[in-house]
């Protein structure tokens, strides 16, 4: 069975591409490391998971349960709480100033909300000015609650989650501000390129 025309002709350009590839090193070492070196840098410099965002807390409870809950919050590793507030007013300061992007409340009745089990045992507060942020503090206002006396309590979430920023999620309201800056920074370039190259057509340059 003999070969078809044409797949002998794929075969001698195949063939005529591999010498010419063990020739040169230098095209084949840039066809073969110059993908590896970008699937190795985008698979380790692009990353979306969301870690350690700066929260603040108010723990009025002050108990066993309450320092476990925010133990077991902070070793989720979403929450590192670098701030320790006195009041809510204090801790919703720190958020407006920018010091902090979440913070954790529980109330001075968390051990009656804890047995009740119908009720939340705190609020979180978040900053949703920064897109990815809010999602992941959501799923850690879902944790588990500490168990009583060997059982889990139910509660229908762990905590009311407010959002300080943006509450309606617009998408305009995150995306408008960034490309006020970056249009505005794209247009001055462009304008100054165009008034270069203008003057230079005249011959003022």
């Amino acid at each position: 069975m003999t070969t078809p025309l044409f797949l002998q002709r794929v075969f001698a350009i195949a063939a005529k591409e591999l010498t010419q590839l063990r020739r040169d090193r230098f095209t084949g070492g840039m066809i073969v490391g110059i993908p590896l070196m970008q699937i190795l840098l985008f698979g380790y410099a692009i990353n979306f998971d969301v870690r350690h965002i700066a929260a603040g807390v108010v723990d009025y409870a002050n108990t066993s349960a309450s320092r476990a809950l925010i133990a077991d919050v902070q070793a989720s590793q979403v929450i590192d709480f670098t701030v320790r507030a006195n009041s809510v007013r204090e801790l919703r300061a720190h958020i407006d100033n920018g010091d902090i992007s979440a913070g954790l409340y529980i109330p001075p009745d968390f051990e009656r909300r804890r047995a009740d089990g119908n009720r939340t045992l705190g609020q979180l507060f978040i900053d949703a000015g920064t897109p990815g942020i809010e999602g992941a503090l959501r799923a850690v206002a879902d944790i588990p609650p500490p168990a009583r006396n060997g059982v889990s309590a139910q509660t229908l979430r762990t905590f009311d989650v407010l959002t300080e920023y943006n509450p309606e999620r617009r998408t305009a309201v995150q995306i408008v501000p960034a490309l006020i800056g970056v249009i505005l920074h794209l247009t001055m370039v462009v304008f100054t390129a165009l008034a270069l190259v203008r003057e230079r057509e005249r011959g003022n340059l």
